[in-house]
């Protein structure tokens, strides 16, 4: 028990001792791999390689890690918050669309493209 009570102090030590810009970073580096994951999803369906089941609960999951993202982002006053909302909402809603209709392969290419493109988006934000 002791030493979980350590680790969560050192954590929260950690935590607290990282820059805004870091934190920015962090979040940044988030949505870039949410919209990469995504859009492998994506490329699965797109291939038939992805059944709408698993689609569909892949994709919410991504999404609500987005969801979250966006959430620390306004909880944490970070500079760029209109870039990093924004990106996550557009994130947010490529992967809603294939979570709503996972077995549309058409559906699914055009969210891949988009989730690349906001992907390299994501990427320019951080340093």
């Amino acid at each position: 028990m002791k030493v979980v009570a350590v680790c969560l102090g050192c954590l929260l030590v950690v935590t607290g001792c990282e820059s805004t810009a870091d934190r920015v970073q962090i979040n940044a580096q988030s949505l870039h791999t949410d919209a990469v994951d995504g859009a492998v999803l994506a490329g699965e369906i797109v291939a038939g390689r992805a059944g709408p089941t698993f689609a569909r609960a892949h994709a919410q999951e991504l999404q609500d890690d987005t969801s979250q993202i966006e959430k620390n982002v306004y909880d944490q006053r970070l500079p760029r918050y209109d870039d990093l909302q924004q990106l996550a909402d557009q994130i947010g809603a490529a992967l809603g669309s294939i979570a709503t209709r996972p077995d549309d392969t058409s559906l699914a290419q055009s969210a891949r493209a988009t989730l690349l493109r906001l992907a390299a988006d994501a990427a320019r934000m951080t340093p």
